[in-house]
């Protein structure tokens, strides 16, 4: 699978007993990505890094020296502050690895503070059927979350600049 924002790959590896099956949390894994996926790799396949690969308290945290290479037992928990960004010809997407209760807000998407400030003029969310209500300033886009989520991890918003 590749992983865009970062411009890089993962490789996922189940380790497999003598019997050739994977063990009940192993499937429980894979079924959740593969529902993930079924929901969001609009968002993946076919994408390439956009202008910052995220935003967020994780995203903008010092690094240690250790760099950034095989810390996830030191990272801290994702939350909706947390987004990751892939592109697509004129499609954005970003991912918000949290559930914002309300609304969510793409603050590196702002009409000022950046050197290239980027006009949205659509934003959808993966996997919901309805329209999204959105709104852009001087903040971030804003957008307003349904009451259900469409997936159990990470939302991806479609955001047309």
């Amino acid at each position: 699978m590749h992983v865009p924002s970062r411009n890089g790959n993962l490789m996922l590896n189940f380790p497999l007993p003598n019997s050739g099956a994977l063990d009940d949390q192993e499937l429980k894994i894979l079924d959740e990505i593969t529902k993930w996926m079924a929901v969001n790799s609009e968002g993946i396949y076919a994408t390439r890094p956009w202008k910052t690969f995220g935003d967020g308290p994780v995203a903008s945290a010092a690094q240690s020296g250790r760099g950034t290479r095989f810390n996830e037992s030191s990272r801290r928990d994702f939350t909706a502050e947390e987004v990751r960004f892939t592109a697509k010809g004129n499609t954005l997407y970003a991912f918000v690895m949290g559930w914002p209760e309300k609304q969510a807000v793409i603050k590196p998407l702002a009409t000022t503070g950046s050197a290239t400030p980027t006009k949205v003029r659509n934003v959808e969310l993966l996997g919901f059927k309805g329209k999204v209500r959105w709104t852009q300033d001087d903040k971030g886009l804003a957008v307003q979350m349904p009451e259900q989520k469409p997936c159990a991890h990470a939302i991806t918003l479609k955001i047309a600049v």
